[in-house]
């Protein structure tokens, strides 16, 4: 029953208004007692002065009786400021079974008497000792049986815990309904969107709607509303990726075999008599190869184990040709190549990958570019211990979705028919080297990225052969 945060709140709620109000019963009762006494002390004051009215300073027995039965009390000293004392009744201190002196008491005393009172009972008859109201006279003391005070102080004691409990339920109520609506409701409904969402998460009717609140709960409902819908759509981004691995694996097969006839025929063609086509094979080879190798290398894409580079020391400036050239580029060609990487300067990475790399951002830029006049510009230098490679295009630039997703795939491309692979398998190359890839420049311009390698001492080197 109390499993639930609205009933652990109820009981709570309940609880501390009772609380409170059992902190202000104490000295509630005290002073009820207070001012019974009081008024007992206040009319047996007035009955003692009537034996200042006597002649001889006495009064008959029925009408003593009837002054101490007024006054509740059953004997009253009055002490005068010329020491003498009215004594009306049997007023023996001795016979009293406590005595309270209401001169100067503390509160916390009050509260003990009283509170003695109700739990130990009625002692009888006691002595009342208080000073006299209205200057008529140094202190009045009184002989009153304790048992009429005693039930007095209960009967108000209960009435009080029953209003005090009224006043906590309908306290409780009201707070209750209101953090209700306000907190338990709101989290609630949290909650349970989440195990729906959970149920799910690919069913867009499910995530959390947006919120116009504008305090906390409010800011988690919106949050929540964006979480939930960015994994709807990261879970419809993987599903994509799973179709589209599936559909790889399935032509994989297909196209090695391919691939493979291709290669016997260019086998063929490297033993030809005519020296240009024999260089042609050797381009038509390597391409081939590099073909092959991909297909091979593509069942480990969704497997949970990272690229393996195989970090060798080789000449940049070599590999740039050789990927102009296999992409149809180079100092005649629209858009034009041009290699400005130093002779001999030399880099630490797998060559094939980052011959792949190279291949990515050089035919995204002469896409960029199209049929317009533009060039392409490779650049390189060392910076410590990092080699830093720029690819350097003269195109338009890069629009703002294409920026605000460039690593994210199917969504960088700027193409009708391109993927928006290209630019996160060179951040995975990147990443695998130790090195990054960062978007230096894009405006209306051109556009430059820049890779950036670590040198000796972050990768084990071998020299190539």
């Amino acid at each position: 029953m109390f499993n639930s945060l609205s009933a652990r709140l109820l009981v709570l709620t309940i609880s501390f208004v009772m609380l409170a109000e059992v902190m202000i019963l104490v000295p509630s009762v005290a002073q009820f007692r207070i001012t019974w006494l009081e008024e007992r002390l206040a009319a047996a004051q007035l009955a003692s002065l009537a034996l200042e009215a006597a002649p001889d300073g006495a009064v008959s027995p029925a009408l003593r009786d009837e002054l101490l039965a007024n006054a509740s009390v059953t004997g009253v000293m009055l002490t005068r400021d010329d020491k003498r004392s009215l004594v009306l009744g049997d007023h023996d201190p001795l016979a009293a079974a406590r005595t309270y002196d209401l001169r100067g008491s503390v509160p916390l005393l009050l509260a003990r008497d009283a509170w003695r009172t109700m739990v130990s009972g009625s002692a009888g008859t006691v002595r009342v000792i208080a000073p006299a109201k209205q200057n008529g006279g140094e202190y009045v003391s009184i002989m009153v049986d304790e048992a009429p005070l005693r039930t007095a102080m209960l009967a108000h004691a209960r009435g009080l815990l029953l209003l005090s409990l009224l006043i906590s339920l309908f306290t409780a109520g009201l707070i209750y309904i209101s953090l209700f609506r306000l907190f338990v409701r709101p989290m609630q409904e949290l909650a349970a969107n989440m195990v729906r969402f959970s149920d799910a998460p690919e069913d867009a009717r499910r995530v959390m709607p947006v919120s116009d609140r504008r305090d906390e709960i409010g800011t988690l409902q919106r949050v929540l509303h964006e979480m939930e819908d960015h994994l709807r759509h990261a879970l419809a981004q993987q599903k994509g990726l799973a179709s589209l691995g599936e559909a790889v694996a399935k032509v994989n097969h297909d196209l090695r075999n391919i691939l493979a006839t291709a290669r016997l025929v260019s086998n063929r063609l490297s033993r030809s008599d005519d020296p240009g086509v024999r260089s042609l094979s050797l381009t038509l080879m390597r391409a081939i190869d590099r073909a092959i190798e991909i297909c091979s290398d593509t069942l480990k894409f969704g497997r949970p184990q990272a690229l393996q580079p195989r970090v060798v020391l080789f000449e940049l400036r070599p590999l740039a040709d050789e990927v102009a050239h296999a992409v149809g580029l180079s100092d005649e060609t629209s858009p034009m190549f041009l290699n400005h990487i130093a002779p001999h300067m030399e880099v630490e990475a797998d060559p094939e990958h980052l011959f792949r790399a190279l291949q990515n951002l050089i035919r995204n830029a002469g896409e960029a570019i199209g049929d317009s006049f533009g060039e392409i510009i490779l650049r390189a230098h060392h910076s410590g211990a990092e080699t830093v490679i720029e690819v350097c295009d003269t195109g338009p630039g890069l629009p703002a979705h294409a920026r605000d997703n460039l690593f994210k795939p199917f969504k960088s491309t700027t193409h009708k028919h391109g993927a928006g692979l290209g630019l996160v398998n060179v951040q995975e190359i990147m990443h695998a080297h130790g090195g990054d890839i960062l978007l230096a420049r894009s405006d209306p311009g051109g556009t430059v990225f820049r890779l950036v390698l670590p040198r000796s001492g972050h990768v084990a080197l071998q020299h190539a052969v």
